[in-house]
């Protein structure tokens, strides 16, 4: 895993760009989402706790790079980290306040409980749960940079989105997309991890990987069936929030999807040698294109191959090759 990881450092080196906007400055209100805010130029952070305001805030900063990185543009927004504010309430506020976005998250102690509380209903022996329960504790800051770019995605490219009638995963982007751009915000470290266990899934089942055909129309497998039901099951919060634990490395295709989002989004920055490739195809999507005519008719004008087919077989060819580099890194 150190190995993808440091491969993906040399890969998704994320310069940083300075910010031109001006820190924002906590609002007065008889009754703030939390009781500690720390404004600066990505936004409002708040939180109950000092340091998990601190915390929030470091993330808003994180992520913005990031995804400046990526997509070229810097998502302004509130994030509060509670377990009862309202996440309505949460989208209300930032749009008085004229910015992007709006997340409600989890503060880390009321985070420790629902676990505590998921990891005593989950049936797993004590080992097991203190295992799962200390990995996902060392995964919050990491979880909040996640999410958080999933909401800067929706603003940068889907600002206007409603609420859709179904169940939906993230954006109107396709759900590869959506969670390829989050993935992309998160650590090195995270990034190798998910690799890894794709490509042993891939090496384990080869059969069991979708095309790319498939894949970039493929619905979020958080969304089926069996995932939903244990999620519905799970615990959850006033402000929304829903838990579920598992040590199933890869639940219901759930590890596999977010490996194979991640690492179609890597191969597709160095085929085309644009660092920000995924931003070119979301604002066409945004505008009306289709993934397959996108994929089929504009990829050419980036560097890509022509066709979904020829991608195919440079896609396969690069994953065939990339366990070597990872060892020569």
């Amino acid at each position: 895993m150190q190995a993808f990881g440091k491969l993906i450092s040399g890969v998704f080196l994320a310069a940083s760009f300075p910010a031109a906007a001006l820190a924002l400055t906590c609002p007065e209100l008889p009754d703030p989402p939390a009781e500690v805010c720390i404004a600066s130029v990505q936004g409002l952070a708040y939180a109950d706790e000092r340091e998990d305001a601190q915390a929030a805030a470091l993330a808003q900063q994180e992520t913005a790079d990031r995804f400046e990185a990526h997509f070229g543009h810097r998502p302004r927004g509130v994030l509060v980290l509670s377990s009862t504010y309202d996440a309505n309430a949460a989208k209300g506020f930032a749009r008085g306040l004229g910015l992007d976005y709006a997340l409600v998250w989890l503060p880390p102690s009321e985070k420790r409980k629902l676990t505590a509380r998921a990891l005593r209903r989950s049936g797993l022996d004590r080992a097991r749960a203190r295992r799962l329960g200390s990995r996902m504790a060392g995964a919050e800051q990491n979880t909040l940079r996640h999410e958080v770019g999933h909401m800067m995605y929706r603003a940068a490219y889907w600002p206007d989105a409603m609420d859709p009638p179904r169940l939906q995963y993230g954006s109107p982007a396709p759900d590869w997309l959506d969670e390829a751009a989050a993935i992309l915000m998160e650590t090195a470290e995270s990034q190798g991890a998910r690799a890894g266990q794709f490509l042993a899934a891939a090496q384990a089942s080869p059969r069991g990987i979708p095309p790319l055909a498939e894949f970039l129309q493929m619905e979020h497998p958080v969304l089926a069936g069996p995932v939903m039901r244990r999620l519905e099951r799970g615990e959850s919060t006033e402000s929304g929030v829903q838990l579920m634990v598992s040590d199933d490395i890869d639940l219901d295709g759930v590890t596999t999807f977010y490996g194979q989002s991640l690492l179609l989004g890597m191969f597709l920055i160095e085929a085309s040698g644009n660092p920000r490739i995924l931003a070119e195809i979301s604002a066409a999507l945004a505008e009306g294109a289709s993934t397959s005519d996108w994929f089929n008719n504009d990829a050419r004008l980036h560097g890509l191959p022509g066709n979904l087919e020829l991608l195919e077989e440079a896609w396969e060819q690069w994953l065939r090759d990339l366990p070597a580099r990872a060892s020569n890194n």
